[in-house]
């Protein structure tokens, strides 16, 4: 299953680009889903794009639109992909009515990434949110049959402490503005991406994994 997953994974054809660091403070409540035509620039012609948010400090709440029950919460050391771009909503409290996130993002300043600050003075969360730029996802054999979230908990996990200690050190460099940090956190979105379908793929009972 390992070898046949590498396969499939390494003829994607994924483009990787972190895009911007996020600063909320409760209370907050956005609407998230970034098109292709804001990542040209970066991506150059993508038909698709994967998300990805990774929180750096604090914890939030998602869930995606259409889906019901409880969202997911998530805290500091987490990672959620969102392998088909689908509308999602986060925030401290998911009852406000959630702001465009494409309304919220800033330029880029000094060399460093784009960046939303929103909300009002209550706890502070920190992301980073970058994306994955793919061909053909309708027809590609992983990406569409994954679930529209998949949840990556890199706190306390060995085998992922140095993707965990590498985003943090990406995103202080970014914050600082030093060059060359924002292709570190390029090539790490893709390594997220194999992560998360690798673990997913783990999971699935025997028979389901092909």
């Amino acid at each position: 299953m390992v070898d046949a997953l590498s396969d499939v994974l390494r003829v994607t054809r994924l483009t990787g680009g972190v895009f911007l660091h996020a600063d909320f403070y409760a209370p907050w409540c956005i609407e998230a889903r970034m098109g292709p035509e804001h990542c040209q620039p970066v991506l150059g012609p993508a038909s698709h794009l994967i998300l990805y948010h990774y929180i750096v400090e604090g914890d939030l709440q998602l869930r995606v639109a259409g889906e019901y029950g409880e969202p997911l919460r998530l805290r500091a050391g987490e990672v959620v992909v969102l392998p088909r771009n689908d509308l999602h909503v986060m925030g401290s409290d998911l009852t406000l009515t959630p702001v465009s996130d494409t309304d919220l993002v800033q330029p880029r300043q000094d060399g460093g990434l784009f960046s939303i600050r929103h909300g009002g003075e209550g706890a502070h969360t920190r992301m980073i949110c970058g994306f994955l730029g793919c061909d053909d996802a309708e027809t590609n054999p992983v990406i569409s049959t994954l679930p529209p979230v998949l949840r990556l908990d890199l706190a306390g996990d060995a085998a992922a402490d140095w993707i965990q200690s590498t985003f943090r050190f990406a995103a202080e460099e970014v914050a600082a503005g030093r060059p060359g940090s924002e292709t570190i956190l390029a090539k790490l979105s893709e390594l997220l991406f194999v992560e998360a379908v690798r673990r997913y793929a783990e999971t699935l009972p025997e028979g389901q994994t092909g």
